[in-house]
């Protein structure tokens, strides 16, 4: 047995090594194979296996519940129920049903359309539901979110249908379920009522709470998941027997399917299940006398963990270095900026016009942070008896604390946890369980102080004023400051809107996240995935039904966001226009910048008023071209003769040149003239293959003195270049991409040296 629990013990840290040391090892794609085709086999395994357990351990879990609450009424069932009326109550009447960020919940989504039609754990980025509702998914792609609430939303489809808009009423439920169980893990562990109802209680009471509960976030889910695997630990830690660790090691393995950062709290439940299975006392010498065995049911347990983390290792370990938060907040270095920062923002939170700023309450990280001295006091103050093998409740739980903050650094320093970017503001709700709890834990032990009659009203009335303060914000959730601020939200909603007020028919939808459509069981394809044979098969296939989409990702062409996780650049749908026909059908404002405009794509080549404009030069009889320099550097690309930079046709302003030269600022580009030329003309600009440029300068040279200064020039723009060149021996472009080069695709067009 002992060489049983070694070999298990083994396995449980190999799995997790080899999957992540296997990308360093020259299999990559096997990870990726694996991270496509086996987190959902098995999580049904899982998922199976777990349904029995919890039907062979029912009659042990009644008998130890009522053991472990006295066999009595648990008489603050009815305030917790209060608490959940109200919080459900906010929810549904004041907090629209949208998500926080339209990305992230499209990946879950529509991971979850293909794990049911496809049993692929990839987001499917683009596809078509076949007549018998079958998702032919065209394109399957890695995303690094935990894949567990894409499950959940796949094993629901077959009850609760295609349309994944449930998934929005399913997070009510969620509340109400998470409420419950925070209650009954605060109540078992500590058997204290108050306790428990005031953790709850505060918990629900927080704004971010509500709003992601109201949403298609994943952290609804984490923290109900969390609250079920600590009530959970407590029943595994009063049996100890193998079937309750593997039990709970299942529930943990899931809990880990819902952020990648999850797996880093496992040691505070590793660290309780080793004490509890693996330390034996020997008597009562001083207290101390302890000796360790491996017992069968730990290394069960952290084999169970091991084996079905895997789908979420998978993911860890394919985009391992992979940093995706972008611009001046990318991950990593900023841990202690981050730390500060979460704490001015939900410290501070100042009305703006009526409306707070961002969804927190100064009272809610004010009470926690005194929750957590004041249990740093009382852990101090009962330690000796803790090692002494007495009960040391407040040590146990500071303890616990400490083991599981490893996560919030993972999340604080590896994912750029800046919340002033607000969609990053829904971190908060992972350690909000705890946070409720040390809130609680203050006013719990302030309680003490007063006579038991008088104990059971300052509590109530502490909830009572924690819930009017909450209440007294209603404008900000009927405002839905969360949510309006990200537009591709208010975009959703808007294409959403429209879709609903047509007839129902078979569409499909040109679009540059198809994966939002897919998610809602639409029809969906990228930009680029569409030519004019495709057109004509889709205009066929769907009886002249295809749309297109230009929203967010289309605008805003010249400027970058330095908190955006991706800069966002027009050209494909600026491209896309210029290639096909369409007829406006719905076109409405979503912010002062930007609006939706959805089209309805037509046969036909490309409009006259956007086809560029074909310039043939002649070449005169005593001319000659300019063409490879002397020398030459740029910063991006290959300098390119007769096409553009990206080896595409040289095109300004609408027109298009056969002869030229194209570069890329910023750059240098010398000739050795000889002073034989007398003159040089050429048209100049940015070539409009690329439309994310800031604009770029060219200033030429000749033997040091400046001949011509283009100043600026933009897309669209064009500069006709004619200058002498008497008795120049070198000629120098020198181009300036003006402090940013993105897109400054440089085009010389027809440059002619004209022979003295």
């Amino acid at each position: 047995m002992a060489n049983l629990n070694v070999v298990g013990l083994f396995f449980a840290f190999a799995i997790p090594l080899l999957i992540y040391a296997a990308p360093h090892l020259g299999q990559k794609e096997l990870i990726s194979s694996l991270d496509f085709n086996l987190p959902f086999w098995l999580y049904l395994i899982q998922a199976v296996l777990g349904l029995w357990l919890v039907a062979s351990l029912a009659k042990d879990f009644k008998e130890w519940f009522l053991k472990v609450t006295s066999g009595k009424r648990l008489e603050s069932i009815i305030p917790v129920a209060v608490v959940a009326a109200f919080a459900i109550s906010v929810c549904l009447a004041w907090i629209m049903p949208r998500h926080r960020v339209q990305s992230d919940e499209s990946i879950f989504l529509s991971t979850a359309q293909n794990m049911y039609a496809n049993q692929v754990a990839g987001s499917c980025n683009e596809g078509e539901f076949e007549g018998n509702g079958h998702l032919n998914c065209q394109n399957s792609v890695h995303n690094f979110k935990a894949k567990g609430e894409s499950f959940l939303y796949a094993i629901g489809i077959p009850l609760l249908g295609r349309d994944l808009r449930w998934v929005f009423p399913l997070h009510i439920f969620l509340l109400l379920a998470t409420i419950f169980l925070l209650y009954l893990a605060v109540r078992v562990w500590t058997a204290n009522n108050n306790l428990a109802f005031l953790t709850t209680a505060i918990f629900a009471a927080q704004p971010t709470a509500l709003f992601q509960f109201r949403s298609a976030s994943v952290e609804p889910l984490y923290t109900l998941l969390f609250a079920l695997c600590v009530f959970l630990l407590k029943w595994a830690w009063d049996k100890n027997t193998e079937k309750h660790w593997v039990l709970l090691a299942l529930v943990l393995a899931f809990f880990a399917q819902t952020r990648q950062e999850t797996v880093f709290c496992f040691g505070a439940f590793v660290a309780f299940a080793f004490y509890r299975t693996c330390v034996v006392h020997l008597g009562q010498t001083k207290g101390r006398a302890r000796r360790f065995i491996l017992a069968p049911s730990f290394s069960l347990f952290l084999l169970a963990i091991s084996i079905f983390c895997i789908p979420i290792l998978l993911t860890i370990s394919y985009y391992q270095g992979y940093n995706f938060q972008g611009g001046e907040f990318s991950a990593h270095g900023h841990f202690i900026e981050n730390i500060k920062q979460a704490w001015d923002i939900t410290v501070n939170t100042p009305l703006d016009k009526g409306l707070l700023k961002n969804p927190f309450l100064s009272s809610f990280s004010i009470l926690a942070l005194c929750g957590f001295v004041l249990l740093i006091i009382f852990a101090k103050g009962e330690f000796q008896q803790f090692q002494q093998n007495k009960k040391g409740i407040h040590v146990a739980i500071l303890i616990f604390l400490l083991l599981y903050f490893p996560q919030f650094f993972m999340i604080f320093e590896n994912v750029s946890g800046d919340l002033s970017i607000e969609i990053n503001q829904r971190y908060t709700l992972i350690i909000f369980p705890l946070m409720a709890f040390l809130s609680a834990f203050v006013i719990d032990k302030a309680s003490g102080l007063l006579t038991h009659s008088h104990r059971l009203f300052f509590v109530f009335a502490c909830a009572v004023i924690l819930w009017g303060n909450t209440l007294s914000y209603s404008e900000s959730f009927k405002q839905n400051i969360m949510y309006n601020r990200n537009h591709l939200t208010t975009e959703e909603a808007a294409i959403l809107k429209w879709v609903n007020s047509e007839p129902v028919k078979k569409r499909i939808f040109i679009y540059s996240r198809p994966g939002h459509f897919i998610g809602y069981g639409m029809n969906s394809i990228h930009y680029n995935s569409l030519n004019q044979q495709r057109l004509s098969e889709l205009l066929q296939k769907y009886e002249g039904e295809v749309y297109y989409v230009r929203g967010l990702d289309c605008w805003d062409s010249r400027t970058y966001h330095k908190k955006a996780v991706e800069s966002r650049i027009a050209t494909v749908c600026d491209n896309f226009e210029q290639q096909f026909p369409v007829d406006l059908v719905f076109s409405t404002i979503i912010t002062n910048n930007y609006r939706v405009v959805i089209a309805k794509l037509k046969e036909g080549g490309p409009s006259a008023l956007v086809a560029p404009e074909e310039v043939n030069a002649e070449l005169p009889e005593n001319a000659e071209w300019l063409g490879v320099p002397s020398e030459h550097r740029q910063d991006w690309g290959n300098l390119q003769i007769d096409k553009s930079v990206t080896s595409m046709p040289l095109t300004i302003a609408k027109k298009r040149y056969k002869k030229g030269i194209g570069t890329h600022a910023n750059g240098v580009l010398r000739y050795n003239l000889d002073g034989k030329y007398k003159r040089l003309t050429a048209v100049i600009g940015l070539d409009e293959d690329e439309f994310c440029s800031n604009g770029m300068q060219v200033k030429i040279l000749g033997d040091g003195s400046l001949l011509a200064d283009t100043r600026k020039l933009e897309r669209g723009d064009e500069y006709s270049l004619d200058i002498p060149l008497s008795d120049v021996k070198q000629l120098v472009f020198e181009i300036d991409g003006m402090g940013d080069i993105g897109c400054d695709h440089v085009d010389i067009a027809v440059p002619m040296l004209y022979v003295k």
